[in-house]
């Protein structure tokens, strides 16, 4: 097991659910000059424009502007005793035009971040993804509100009234080796030249050993041994957590691929991977990932 702080992990950041139920607590921050304020439109974040980019965490005080077109205001927790914001724009084909900053994928700039302002943007990200996809009641298909600084949406049926809370999908993901042989599958949507290690979704009734099992003998079709769990890393793209596992298989066995999920999988011995190109002919998960992780911890070893 490996004790490690991915990326979209923070350390810094008090959820305080305690604050969470106080009736003035989302009024009383929105005005305050000690309030950061982080904004999202679609999937993306809030950057500031300069050749140097950072996040836009903007006093409440000088926030008007942004909560004007906010749908929703979130309140994600307390960094260093500053209350932290979420604001969530509407879903329209071009954001606002504000007079600070632009949006940006926070994937493809979280290297220009320090991993707690990555983490806080990533949190953000996926609490609005909830909020857009939970607009209706799933249970009467009456408006839903926000309620407790945004981590609640109650129904606002007459005869319902069901509370419903953020849920995370949890998802194995693994590194299946024998030796100085490590297996990488490519999916066919993958950016070109990508490979990665296997994953797949928790089924309901599985421990997560076995999903691990029971998701390589599916895509790849073979069967593996010695489970053990390495580390876990939040994945709000949109709503996910992978739980990172290694175990040991057979490069003799015959690979099968599931054409639904694999267009191709190969050992790879460590010597390659070492020299991987990173490029359209081959290259390693994405740094951000778990998945990059994993490959990375296993070729440190030799």
């Amino acid at each position: 097991m490996t004790d490690r702080r991915h990326i979209y992990t923070t350390s810094k950041l008090d959820r305080a659910a305690h604050l969470r139920i106080l009736p003035d607590t989302l009024q009383g921050y929105q005005h305050s000059p000690d309030t950061l304020v982080t904004t999202v439109w679609r999937h993306k974040g809030l950057f500031n424009s300069e050749q140097d980019l950072c996040p836009v965490f903007l006093p409440g005080s000088e926030a008007t502007e942004i909560f004007e077109y906010a749908e929703e205001i979130i309140f994600l927790g307390m960094r260093d005793d500053r209350p932290v914001l979420a604001a969530m724009l509407p879903h329209s084909e071009e954001p606002p035009e504000l007079s600070v900053g632009t949006f940006l994928d926070l994937r493809d700039h979280w290297s220009l971040l320090n991993v707690d302002d990555a983490a806080i943007m990533a949190y953000a990200r996926g609490l609005v993804h909830w909020h857009k996809q939970h607009r209706f009641c799933g249970n009467c298909g009456n408006p839903t509100r926000s309620t407790e600084g945004g981590h609640v949406l109650q129904c606002t049926g007459d005869t319902c009234g069901r509370l419903h809370y953020p849920r995370t999908d949890p998802a194995v993901i693994m590194r299946i080796t024998d030796g100085d042989w490590c297996l990488l599958a490519r999916n066919p949507g993958w950016r070109p030249g990508g490979h990665s290690v296997l994953a797949g979704f928790l089924e309901i009734g599985e421990s997560l050993e076995q999903t691990v099992i029971r998701e390589v003998k599916e895509e790849v079709g073979i069967t593996v041994k010695n489970v053990k769990y390495h580390s876990s890393q939040p994945w709000p793209f949109p709503a996910s957590l992978m739980v990172g596992f290694t175990a040991e298989g057979s490069r003799h066995d015959p690979l099968v691929l599931d054409k639904q999920e694999i267009e191709s999988a190969q050992w790879f011995h460590r010597d390659e991977l070492l020299i991987s190109p990173e490029d359209e002919t081959f290259n390693l998960p994405r740094k951000d990932s778990i998945s990059r992780v994993l490959v990375d911890d296993w070729l440190k070893e030799k």
